[in-house]
C-alpha cells in the first residue's frame, strides 16, 4: 500500500513505524499479564471483566499489526525486553495475596499503559492512525479507571495505605519502564531509518 493510500504521504515513516511497534510491544507485554490475572482471580465477575479487557488488548494488537504491515514494516512479536518481564513479575507478585493483590499488580501495570497511550494519542498522526490510537487510549483509560474502582470496592482504594503505595509504585515502575522502552523505540527508529536509506 502506498503512502497516499494510508494517509501517510509526507509523514516521517520510520518514526511512525517505531511508535506503532512500541505500542504493539506494550500490547505484547499486557496479554500474558491478563492471562495470569484472569486465571488467578477468584471472583467470577472480576475474571469476566478482565476477559473483556483482554479482548480489547487482542484487538489493539491485531489493529497495530495490520497497520505496521500496511506501512511496510515488520510487527514485533515479542514484548518489551526487559520491561515486559518486569511487568509480568509485578503481576506474579500479587498472586499469593488473592484478588486484592492481583488487582494491585494489575493497576501498577495498567497505569503505564494508560499513560503511554495518552502520550501517543496526543501526537500529530494522519487522521485514521490518530483515530485508531485515540480509541486504544480511551480503552486503556477505561481499564485503569475500572481497576481503581474495583480496588475501592475491595477496600483498597487510593485513600488506603496499600492504594497509595500502589499508586506510588505504579508511577516509579511505569516511569522506569518508559525510559527503557524509549531507548528501545529510538534504536528501532534508527534501524528503520538506515533500512530506508539502503
Amino acid at each position: 500500500m502506498s503512502d497516499t493510500e494510508t494517509g501517510t504521504k509526507g509523514a516521517d515513516l520510520p518514526a511512525l513505524q517505531a511508535d506503532l511497534a512500541d505500542l504493539l510491544q506494550l500490547e505484547n507485554d499486557a496479554l500474558p499479564m491478563y492471562a495470569m490475572a484472569i486465571s488467578a482471580l477468584r471472583d467470577q465477575a472480576l475474571r469476566e471483566k478482565l476477559q473483556t479487557f483482554r479482548e480489547d488488548h487482542q484487538r489493539h494488537a491485531r489493529d497495530l499489526t495490520a497497520l505496521i504491515r500496511e506501512l511496510g514494516g515488520v510487527p514485533p512479536v515479542l514484548p518489551h525486553l526487559p520491561t515486559g518481564l518486569l511487568k509480568l513479575g509485578v503481576q506474579m507478585a500479587g498472586l499469593p495475596g488473592g484478588d486484592q493483590t492481583i488487582l494491585l499488580g494489575f493497576v501498577s501495570n495498567e497505569w503505564q499503559s494508560r499513560e503511554k497511550y495518552a502520550r501517543y494519542a496526543a501526537k500529530s498522526y494522519p487522521p485514521g492512525i490518530k483515530a485508531l490510537i485515540s480509541g486504544h487510549a480511551a480503552d486503556e483509560a477505561r481499564h485503569y479507571e475500572w481497576a481503581c474502582g474495583a480496588l475501592r470496592d475491595l477496600g483498597c482504594g487510593e485513600q488506603t495505605i496499600a492504594g497509595q503505595a500502589t499508586q506510588a509504585f505504579a508511577r516509579v515502575h511505569g516511569s522506569v519502564a518508559d525510559v527503557l522502552e524509549g531507548i528501545g523505540r529510538a534504536a528501532n527508529e534508527a534501524v528503520l531509518r538506515m533500512t530506508r536509506r539502503s
